[in-house]
């Protein structure tokens, strides 16, 4: 079984507004539904879990009924931070998957509402593969590393770094042993596929699109609004 995890927990402090911008409207419907839609329609995805505020578990199972969402199986209550969402959804999943041979889950961001099911499909079939797969873009930034008071001590090679993307999708027992072995170690990683780094284990890199970002601020909000109107979605 495959199984999208849709991560919705944040309270949008960067776009100031304090409150779930997951469920802001971006063209009269909730912002979340964009990448609830991508995975609904993605033929490699057999169920969606969301992972979300407790206050707010109601509403996102609403959005099934309403938006006529038939992969939605649960929603359930997240964490202080990211990673103790995801871990309580691997840990939620861990009685249904632990039995089902060759499952694999994807990682994805509330808050990006431009995946395509194209994509996601091209994340699980390189986790298949080498265990765990994640969409990512090509930096154009040069980008510096420098001490705490700001002097650079070098250039990094621009053609190895990648902006990190969702989703982020891993074999189940590869990410159960991944998250677990995190949390037993106070690990705080900066993504899903870190803790898998962790491990030694491959990540397989897959281009995707610039769109494909998270809304994080008030300018994000307004250019997803732009994509949206010329891009008919």
């Amino acid at each position: 079984m495959n199984v999208g995890i849709i991560l919705a927990s944040g309270i949008g402090k960067r776009m100031g507004l304090g409150k779930n911008k997951v469920f802001l409207r971006l063209k009269n419907k909730p912002l979340v539904y964009y990448a609830l839609e991508s995975f609904e329609k993605c033929k490699d995805i057999d169920k969606i879990l969301i992972v979300t505020r407790k206050e707010e578990i109601g509403i996102a199972c609403q959005l099934a009924k309403k938006y006529k969402l038939r992969k939605i199986m649960a929603a359930i209550e997240g964490g202080t931070e990211r990673q103790f969402s995801a871990f309580n959804a691997v840990l939620f999943l861990k009685n249904i998957l632990q039995d089902k041979s060759g499952s694999i889950i994807a990682f994805h961001n509330g808050a990006n509402p431009f995946v395509t099911p194209e994509e996601i499909s091209e994340t699980f079939l390189n986790a298949k593969k080498y265990g765990a797969s994640a969409i990512a873009y090509p930096t154009k930034d040069t980008i510096k590393e420098a001490d705490k008071n700001g002097i650079v001590q070098k250039t990094l090679d621009r053609s190895k770094l990648w902006n990190m993307q969702t989703p982020q999708t891993i074999q189940f027992p590869l990410a159960l042993k991944a998250f677990t072995k995190a949390s037993k170690e106070n690990f705080l990683g900066t993504d899903d596929v870190s803790l898998v780094e962790r491990l030694g284990k491959k990540v397989k890199l897959i281009q995707g699109s610039q769109y494909n970002f998270k809304i994080t601020t008030p300018i994000d909000l307004e250019l997803a609004k732009i994509i949206i109107k010329s891009f008919k979605i």
